[in-house]
């Protein structure tokens, strides 16, 4: 089976708008602060000539309608436990969702990489899979292993690896179109992407997210240089840069990430993850750049073990523990020695800023 025969046009997903479906709830956060908690507003019709936000909510409720293993999954994010910590002043959750194990422990070296078919393929997809265009070179699917709720993937739809140049302009594209309820991100070929051989983004509900909750906090608190802000003494180092100008943004990216890869001796592309967002006109672009793949805790041996692997969602602050047992012991301790373990240390961040800023006078 073909993209073209994978992908709905918009009057087949007519049927799906306004129609109530269990992916039509949002994370509130309960009075205790203990965990995400579901509620379901009522579903409003959108105006002719649908969005890509409102496409692609009607193409989640027709995908739960009509594929038996999204419509479990999303009903087991109603099941998934969660545990509050505080670290460094910001909210954290650990969240036990034991089918992520199978991203959570996915081998992504190159010899169990060229031994299975690449499952972001059109011809590979689950027969009830179908998803929507996004331009000439994405489509927005459905990702059956969610974390949060309206969990998406956009794959490419040629088979090219995972590797950002040349794309950020399409996520931003990406978070302009499906707009302020959601957050796009990107997690590089060596930092949390079981698929480093297909080229993909995915986006999610931003609600009970705790980093868009802290971000107001400690940009208004953090000194701003050249448009572009970098954390002090939050739970984990990242570089965020805001604005409108679509080309302004790409061109920062560009400068930030070339001086990312020589500080940290990279040939290829530098360890990151992204996220974007875009409400009111603008755009929030963090990086957050990585020193390393996995903690030592994911390769321990008996209590020392925790089979926790970061990728973008983890560093924002809702940290996937798909083992009951890593779950139940899991500590702020933990957590807060995992973020430092795998991202980059404060005189790095430094050095990083002050080669942007040199290469701008």
């Amino acid at each position: 089976m073909n993209w073209e025969s994978r992908l709905l046009s918009e009057e087949e997903l007519n049927h799906w708008y306004g129609t109530e479906s269990g992916s039509d709830r949002e994370f509130e956060m309960s009075s205790d602060q203990a965990n995400p908690v579901a509620t379901a507003p009522g579903s409003v019709p959108p105006p002719k000539g649908g969005t890509t936000s409102e496409l692609a909510k009607a193409l989640i409720r027709q995908q739960v309608a009509t594929w038996p293993m999204l419509r479990e999954a999303v009903a087991g994010l109603e099941e998934v436990a969660f545990k509050h910590f505080t670290i460094k002043g910001s909210d954290v959750f650990a969240q036990f969702n034991p089918a992520r194990i199978v991203s959570t422990a996915a081998k992504v070296d190159a010899a169990t990489i060229s031994q299975r078919p690449c499952f972001l393929c059109a011809e590979n997809l689950p027969a009830e899979e179908k998803g929507i265009a996004f331009g000439d070179r994405f489509a927005i699917l459905c990702n059956p292993f969610p974390v949060l709720l309206d969990h998406l993937v956009i794959a490419a739809r040629e088979h090219t690896p995972q590797a950002i140049e040349g794309k950020f302009g399409a996520m931003l594209d990406l978070a302009e179109g499906l707009g302020e309820d959601w957050f796009v991100l990107y997690n590089g070929p060596r930092c949390g992407a079981s698929a480093p051989d297909h080229f993909h983004f995915q986006a999610c509900s931003r609600e009970g997210v705790p980093l868009f909750n802290d971000f107001d906090f400690w940009l208004e608190r953090d000194s701003k240089e050249n448009g572009f802000v970098v954390s002090h003494n939050y739970r984990f180092n990242l570089m965020a840069c805001g604005g409108a100008d679509r080309q302004q943004l790409t061109d920062w990216f560009a400068r930030a990430i070339a001086h990312l890869a020589k500080l940290t001796n990279s040939e290829a592309e530098p360890m990151l993850n992204l996220i974007v967002t875009f409400e009111r006109g603008q755009w929030s672009a963090f990086i957050l750049p990585r020193g390393k793949h996995r903690p030592a805790c994911y390769d321990a041996e008996g209590d020392a073990k925790l089979t926790i692997s970061p990728a973008a969602i983890d560093l924002a602050g809702v940290v996937v523990v798909p083992q009951p047992d890593h779950f139940a012991r899991v500590t702020a301790e933990d957590l807060e020695g995992i973020f430092a373990e795998v991202g980059l240390s404060q005189d790095q961040m430094n050095d990083w800023l002050k080669r942007i800023q040199e290469s701008e006078q």
